[in-house]
């Protein structure tokens, strides 16, 4: 199978892992300590944001359903990553590529991010989201720049949804249907088009 993404490489990886109490992301992966500690997980099995994204001075929060087995500690990088090893995270990267979205102005987030019950890589049921929506909104509370909120998928709606989150300046695209961006979601009519539309209208906001 070919490398999908740079956190596949052990090196790459644990010289990322070394960064996540960076100022820009600490506030965010101490949450995830939090949510960790919380349901008595073990701390990492919440996945860490990235050092390499925005953290707190993103201007976008791209919100995805749960931890895939690529984010989560033990099968994967145990982090939020654009250089995770599946299509997700290299179908996102590509298209952060294309239209010119720095990394900076951009964070990710699962709208249940802790492990959800059913099967690995499944999706999460709407209590799981409604549980994740308080995390959601601890989340926002941290990011100041904040002025795109993306979510991909129907769960990921469905979870900024119960979030109930009003600010004011805020552009958000919970009211289109804006697919997951793993091939599954991309690959359904019209999917990659509305995907890259989503990408493109972004950068556009940012000005």
């Amino acid at each position: 199978m070919p490398i999908l993404g740079q956190n596949a490489i052990p090196t790459v990886l644990t010289a990322r892992m070394a960064r996540i109490r960076e100022p820009h992301v600490s506030p965010l992966n101490d949450l995830a300590d939090e949510i960790a500690d919380t349901y008595g997980l073990p701390r990492g099995h919440v996945p860490y944001v990235d050092p390499d994204v925005g953290g707190i001075h993103a201007r976008a929060l791209v919100l995805l359903d749960n931890p895939s087995s690529q984010a989560e500690a033990g099968t994967g990088s145990g982090l939020l990553s654009l250089e995770n090893n599946d299509w997700t995270a290299k179908n996102c990267r590509e298209a952060y590529a294309k239209y010119q979205i720095d990394w900076s102005d951009v964070v990710h987030w699962n709208v249940c991010p802790f492990p959800i019950a059913g099967t690995k890589n499944g999706g999460s049921s709407a209590a799981e989201r409604a549980e994740g929506a308080r995390w959601t909104r601890r989340v926002v509370e941290m990011l100041p720049n904040l002025i795109v909120v993306l979510p991909l998928g129907n769960a990921a709606r469905d979870g900024w949804r119960r979030a109930s989150i009003q600010r004011a300046n805020l552009f958000d695209f919970g009211g289109q249907k804006i697919p997951h961006c793993g091939n599954r979601g991309l690959n359904q009519p019209g999917g990659r088009d509305r995907f890259e539309g989503a990408i493109r209208e972004m950068k556009r906001r940012f000005g």
